[in-house]
């Protein structure tokens, strides 16, 4: 019996057509996503082709068409258009649309270092930045301009003004054209591209003179994330983004742990590539990226500020970074993929904290207390009748005590303790000691040096109280702990060195008799605490900050004389 052939054309034709069918509709279930790169394809991207390949995309549901760039691609204007969504950009070309009112933002920050560079001819005589007079600088037109010149101007170097001044022309796409031009004494390049170009074709680097603006202290963002702030406020729209983002770090991630690899992937999708150059490429960018240091995607807040510092010099003055709900950056989508909070302050509070507190007049306000408690500590040795090896063992403990103590138990960005890094705290406890036991030598009556200026030391003492419970507070803060650690660290910072005073010459710490001290630098501590966490939510931080700070160290203060004054104790037990 003859059996009926199954695979006739007629239903491979029908089998292709489902197969296409079923492709087709799995591929309308994924949601869209065009991401604008700032290059042509390189391993400057390779994170977005590798999770394309491992198929990161598709299991966040997701389909995204990576469009490749160019030397006229209008990466701002593709985001207002909405012909894309997302787009790899350096920070500088978006702080200059922000300037303008494009309303592009950072979503995520992948590299965290610059790898610009001035590369010279060395037998022209370029050595040293001083060399450059007279010289000319080809730059690219997206910007490196400001950097150039801003470092070149620190350098006592001036740009396009006379004939012993440096001249910036256009650097034409191809290195090369720009270094065989005899018009040309140095080229713009990047670590991990036309240094290459130029290596190879040079075949020396001794040939080469080169200035790298990360190593100079010029260091600035590349390359990062941004989208329409607008779309920011369309659920959809962060959904999407959140996907894409979680699928690109992923795809970095794998990059960076498996960059031959990486490549392969890269030059199957683009055979032109030179695999070699592209291997330099990937090993340099991972410097940049810097991901044993900070997490893939991470906008670092101080590292933003020196960005704008040098493509804006007058940012200050400028409106679009006057106010948090206009900057440049969000860490919302990322510290959603992360799963991580950001305590009880987001990462501008803690930043700009720290900031304000390196001031030099906070800084005064530290020594003055570092003084006030010194002093202490000496009179604690003169009444024990201790040599000037005792006095400065007890100034030193009264002084820094407490600080070095907290530091030792935080750990971290802490260790080795602050008087390792600042000799001034050392210097005025040896100071007070000299001066003390030379004021009680040549006094006829004992203990002259503490007991002549009593309201003068309660003053300064009160003032180095203050300072100390705000430096308690902040490296709580600065540190992200739990917020009980804030008032605790205040009292520490305040008390720690007289407890250790008091154990050492061999007498009851005051506090244990009612004497109140650690429970002002606690109230002292709560109060700072509750006037930061509104700064999550005002517009200028970094003001508001200013008046916390100053509200604080007020309230600190007449808070201490009141008691003082008032004879008031703590409660005890009986």
């Amino acid at each position: 019996m003859h059996r009926k052939q199954f695979f006739n054309p007629i239903n491979c034709f029908l089998f292709v057509f489902l197969i296409c069918a079923g492709d087709g509709s799995r591929a309308d279930a994924l949601d869209p996503f065009r991401l604008q790169l700032l290059w042509t394809p390189q391993a400057q991207f390779l994170g977005y082709y590798v999770a394309d390949v491992l198929g990161y995309y598709e299991e966040e549901g997701l389909t995204v068409d990576i469009i490749p760039g160019g030397p006229t691609t209008q990466t701002t204007e593709l985001l207002l258009t909405r012909e894309v969504d997302a787009v790899s950009e350096w920070l500088s070309t978006a702080l200059m649309a922000r300037e303008s009112g494009v309303p592009i933002i950072n979503v995520a920050q992948l590299f965290q270092h610059t790898g610009f560079a001035l590369i010279c001819h060395r037998e022209r005589g370029i050595r040293q930045p001083l060399d450059l007079k007279s010289k000319i600088i080809s730059v690219w037109k997206n910007g490196t301009q400001t950097p150039v010149s801003t470092w070149l101007a620190q350098n006592s170097v001036s740009v396009n003004t006379g004939p012993l001044s440096a001249r910036l022309v256009d650097q034409p796409m191809d290195v090369l054209e720009a270094w065989n031009n005899p018009a040309i004494d140095c080229v713009s390049a990047m670590s991990y591209n036309e240094y290459w170009t130029l290596l190879e074709y040079a075949g020396n680097p001794t040939e080469l003179t080169i200035f790298d603006f990360s190593d100079l202290g010029f260091d600035f963002l590349e390359d990062g994330i941004y989208v329409d702030e607008r779309r920011l406020d369309e659920p959809e729209f962060r959904d999407r983004l959140a996907r894409f983002l979680e699928a690109s770090l992923r795809g970095w991630e794998y990059a960076l742990r498996r960059p031959e690899e990486s490549i392969t992937m890269l030059t199957a999708l683009f055979p032109e590539l030179d695999r070699r150059h592209q291997l330099h490429m990937i090993k340099d960018i991972a410097r940049l990226i810097d991901a044993d240091e900070l997490p893939l995607g991470y906008m670092r807040v101080e590292a933003y500020d020196q960005t704008v510092g040098l493509f804006l010099p007058n940012h200050s003055r400028v409106p679009f970074l006057a106010s948090r709900e206009s900057r440049g950056w969000t860490h919302a989508i990322w510290s959603q993929l992360e799963e991580t909070s950001e305590g009880v302050y987001d990462a501008e509070v803690r930043y700009r904290l720290d900031q304000v507190l390196n001031y030099r007049a906070f800084y005064i306000l530290d020594l003055v207390g570092t003084l006030a408690f010194a002093i202490a500590g000496l009179a604690r040795a003169q009444l024990r009748r201790y040599s000037v090896w005792g006095a400065f063992a007890l100034a030193g403990l009264a002084a820094t005590g407490g600080g070095t103590l907290r530091d030792l138990l935080v750990g971290g960005d802490r260790h080795p303790p602050f008087l390792f890094h600042d000799p001034n705290y050392i210097y005025i406890v040896v100071g007070i000691v000299m001066l003390g036991s030379i004021v009680n030598a040549l006094s006829r009556q004992p203990m002259a040096f503490r007991n002549r200026f009593p309201k003068t030391l309660l003053v300064i003492d009160t003032v180095g109280l203050a300072a100390f419970c705000i430096i308690g507070a902040k490296v709580a803060i600065v540190a992200q702990l739990a917020w009980f650690w804030i008032p605790l660290l205040a009292a520490l910072t305040c008390a720690g060195g007289g407890v250790l005073l008091d154990i050492v010459s061999g007498r009851e710490p005051r506090t244990f008799r009612g004497m109140m001290y650690e429970e002002i630098a606690i109230i002292g501590g709560l109060f700072l605490f509750c006037m930061l966490y509104f700064a999550n939510f005002v517009s200028n931080v970094e003001d508001y900050i200013e008046l916390s700070i100053a509200a604080t160290f007020v309230f600190v203060f007449a808070l201490r004389m009141f008691v003082v004054a008032k004879g008031i104790r703590s409660i005890m037990l009986h």
